[in-house]
């Protein structure tokens, strides 16, 4: 049975603020808000910010791995049933397969400039549980997730004309469509959670929602982002089918506002939804650039079954598909991958894959659909939007959200005890937050 949090004993607890003195806290939400910062100035830059933002970031993290390991009491962060284990043996295996890699430097400089990452989101987690109460630190996550990723509807209003009616290709205001499409999808259905959930939210972020909202629905319209339309859609499901706390009169009132919006569009044949439609029409008849490359992945593996341990090594499937097989055409199948697990499963082998696959995606939503699928519905553009992008790396537009959740979910059983701060002497920082 999934076990809470040793409760901090907290007076008023409807007031949740976040610990704005820590931090720990502000290294976390800085380094959440950086990734898509960095997009940003990127796009407006044309990628020449990058100079500068890279480096920052770098230094961003041992910043907040310092604080975290060195001014923290009790650094160890040992605790009875921990799971960072997991995380740990994750790290080992794809160590272990690397020397196998069809292109060992390329592989080794992009897993090792991810170890640090994942092992700074673990232990940021363990610390925040161990100072906020878990249902209290999901809210206070998706807070930061609902003003960091509504920041590109601003910026396309800064830049671009929701009068359009289709961004699709596009690059508007320092962001791509898809990027428009993800950030709407989490924008949005992370606005209902709080809206439902979160009774001490501020008036400003509320009134930063009711604003945004209908921008950033038309903005998700004309995007043209499938996978942005496909998760909001999972996301909007699940609250018609699982949502407990609210009246079904909103519920059928929802559906109906949807459902125009849709018909509205589907009518439209210059509109994006149609015209992306028509492109899925075209593709499942003559076949996707993805499917196909992704196919003679799998038929090389077959060919070389010791690849199905190895792997063709992290980021490295191009190179094996040069060497191993004739039918690959680098000028005819140039696209990449474009999928999280697939960089997974021909990278480090099906053996690493199914660990990571049941210990953290299926993990999370197994304990989501169990504890949380009754009042959120944040989780499928989080879970989903990496099978649309590469999220094995730190710079990637939702690489944070990914890795915060499932760590999130990967500690969400175990009983924890409280951590103190050097400055604290002693005081539960809890004490301070909510």
């Amino acid at each position: 049975m999934l076990s809470a949090t040793i409760p901090i004993e907290i007076s008023q607890k409807k007031h949740l603020q976040a610990p704005k003195k820590d931090w720990n806290w502000r290294f976390f939400v800085i380094s959440i808000g950086s990734v898509v910062l960095s997009y940003w100035l990127a796009g407006l830059t044309g990628m020449v910010s990058n100079i500068l933002t890279k480096p920052l970031r770098i230094l961003l993290l041992a910043g907040a791995i310092y604080y975290l390991f060195f001014m923290t009491r009790k650094r160890t962060f040992i605790f009875k049933g921990r799971n960072s284990w997991k995380i740990w043996i994750f790290i080992l295996l794809n160590i272990y397969v690397i020397p196998f890699s069809f292109n060992f430097f390329s592989s080794f400089e992009k897993f090792f400039n991810l170890i640090p990452f994942l092992v700074y989101i673990n232990y940021a987690i363990i610390y925040l549980y161990r100072n906020i109460e878990k249902e209290d630190l999901l809210i206070l996550i998706l807070r930061v997730f609902n003003l960091v990723y509504g920041f590109p509807v601003i910026a396309f209003l800064l830049s671009g004309s929701l009068g359009e009616k289709d961004i699709y290709g596009d690059a508007v205001g320092g962001f791509a469509n898809n990027h428009y499409g993800w950030a709407c999808a989490m924008f949005l259905l992370t606005s209902l959670d709080l809206y439902r959930n979160d009774p001490s939210l501020s008036k400003k972020h509320l009134w930063f929602i009711r604003i945004l909202t209908p921008l950033a629905v038309i903005l998700l319209s004309i995007s043209g982002s499938r996978s942005g339309y496909l998760t909001f859609s999972l996301g909007f499901l699940l609250f018609i089918l699982r949502n407990s706390n609210t009246h079904l009169a909103v519920k059928l009132f929802s559906v109906l506002l949807v459902s125009l919006l849709v018909f509205q569009l589907y009518g439209d044949p210059e509109s994006a939804l149609n015209k992306r439609l028509n492109k899925t029409e075209k593709q499942l008849k003559e076949g996707e650039a993805r499917t196909q490359l992704a196919d003679l992945c799998f038929e090389t593996m077959a060919s070389y079954p010791e690849t199905m341990l190895t792997g063709f090594g992290f980021y490295a499937f191009r190179d094996a598909l040069l060497k191993l097989n004739s039918k690959y055409n680098p000028q005819k199948l140039k696209i990449n991958l474009h999928n999280s697990y697939y960089e997974l499963l021909f990278g480090c082998g099906y053996l690493i894959f199914v660990f990571f696959l049941l210990f953290f995606p299926l993990r999370t939503i197994l304990i989501f659909a169990l504890k949380h699928s009754s009042k959120y519905v944040f989780l499928p553009p989080i879970i989903l939007i990496p099978l649309f992008e590469n999220n094995f790396n730190p710079g990637q537009f939702m690489f944070y959200p990914w890795f915060v959740i499932m760590f999130y979910y990967l500690h969400y059983s175990e009983t924890q005890t409280p951590i103190y701060s050097k400055k604290d002497n002693g005081s539960v920082y809890g004490n301070n937050i909510l």
